[in-house]
């Protein structure tokens, strides 16, 4: 039986067990010996420990990764999500290794990582792009030559990691002064689009090329750089904005020779601003999306068994993979809010309340310290509307409770109660355990 090394950990790694077991592979898992939480690995058929502390050091770890491989005897190397996904380096390493890669080449990993050059490949292709700059002067002269707000990114950021909004004079001079002082690091800036809506859209391309749709959404509540809730369809754009998003996507994908699972996310201008009514492209990911299970609902696939399908060069044919517009799926993240001093803390109660058409993504043992998770889960919603979505998440987050760590779960019912998504008449429910 060939394996798989899955090189990832917490639910999307005991998901990527279930799913490769099932496609005939034999999954094996990794644990950093200081993780207290090896849910995922239960169900493996082996696990292999890797030395260190933290995730760059682990999870994220390139050469303890492919040596993990190797000891193991793993024929692919399967990355889920994650800053590990997205590094260009795993994929060369693992080529020399002879290992096969369950994603894009390090090629297309190391043009869309660059945000300077994913934005230069997407103005060339034609899609549209915001007023942008990379380095400390042309940032400076960026801010003098079309104002505040403006965003900050690192060129190489993950996940949203390191982004900061700048909306005043002051805190243009600090950042720019901070940039200065920090010579390892390169800085990218861009128009911020404020009051934006955010889409994504995901899609699967195969070795001929064919792009096949895996469904859109919208991100309704942002904090930071964590997305706590999306929904999908896509309903706060107009469609023949959607329709031309789709169309910028297909176009940017086949233009960087992308392969397997993709997401590019655009920003929609809203109200009378110079971006008003237009959209823009953000970024794109070659990677599962962290809302694949979202894709999943739309479209009826193992997202995950795609990937691999794709790695081995199936050709999906043209307009088999079908997304239903017509369910309505909302999925809201109960990330982990950061402790005082970093300290990890221990999750000593953990309560998920049954609730119909509502899903969870959880691999967390509250009997354990929770030291590298920042999501305790993902509660998906599928409705036949987005108001009945909406509701069921929002009984679901209220009836849920967990003791020992913040959550984000107050932030996101108190949102969907003021949404006007859902009805009044649902009551106000006590949050916690």
């Amino acid at each position: 039986m060939r394996r798989v090394l899955i090189a990832n950990r917490g639910a999307i790694a005991a998901r990527a067990v279930d799913t490769f077991r099932g496609l005939g592979w034999s999954p094996i898992a990794v644990v950093a010996s200081s993780d207290p939480q090896r849910l995922h690995a239960l169900a493996a058929d082996g696990c292999e420990y890797l030395e260190g502390t933290g995730l760059a050091q682990t999870y994220d770890h390139v050469g303890r990764i492919v040596e993990a491989a190797r000891r193991c005897g793993a024929d692919a190397v399967y990355p889920g999500y994650g800053a590990l996904a997205e590094d260009p380096e795993l994929p060369e390493r693992l080529a020399a290794a002879g290992i096969a890669f369950v994603g894009p080449t390090a090629e297309v990993l190391a043009a869309a990582r660059d945000k300077d050059h994913a934005v230069a490949t997407a103005d060339r292709l034609g899609l549209p792009v915001l007023p942008h700059a990379t380095g400390n002067g042309r940032i400076a002269k960026l801010v003098a030559d079309i104002g505040l707000p403006v965003i900050l990114k690192p060129v190489t950021g993950c996940g949203g990691l390191g982004v900061r909004i700048v909306h005043t004079e002051a805190e243009a001079e600090r950042a720019l002064a901070l940039m200065a002082d920090d010579e390892g690091a390169d800085w990218y800036a861009e128009r911020y689009v404020e009051r934006g809506a955010v889409v994504g859209i995901t899609v699967a391309v195969d070795d001929a090329g064919t792009v096949h749709p895996l469904g859109e959404r919208e991100s309704l509540l942002v904090d930071g750089s964590m997305k706590l809730l999306e929904a999908s369809p896509v309903q706060g754009v107009a469609p023949e904005l959607v329709e031309r998003m789709r169309a910028d996507t297909a176009r940017l994908v086949t233009g960087m020779g992308l392969r397997g699972v993709a997401t590019v996310e655009f920003i929609v201008g809203s109200g009378s601003g110079p971006c008003a009514r237009s959209h823009y492209f953000l970024e794109v990911n070659g990677r599962l999306p962290l809302a694949y299970r979202m894709c999943e609902a739309q479209t009826g696939l193992d997202v995950v068994a795609l990937q691999m399908e794709l790695a081995q060069g199936a050709l999906p044919a043209p307009g088999r993979i079908r997304v239903d517009r017509d369910r309505h799926c909302l999925e809201a993240r109960l990330f982990i809010e950061p402790s005082p001093g970093g300290a990890p803390g221990a999750i000593t109660a953990l309560e998920l309340a049954p609730e119909p058409g509502v899903t969870y993504n959880c691999a967390l043992d509250v009997r354990r310290p929770v030291v590298l998770d920042n999501i305790v889960t993902q509660v998906l919603a599928l409705g036949g509307r987005r108001g009945a979505a909406a509701g069921a998440v929002l009984r679901a987050v209220e009836g849920s409770g967990v003791s020992g760590v913040g959550t984000c779960a107050e932030e996101i019912a108190v949102w969907l109660r003021g949404s006007g998504l859902v009805p009044e008449r649902l009551g106000s429910q006590a949050l916690g355990v």
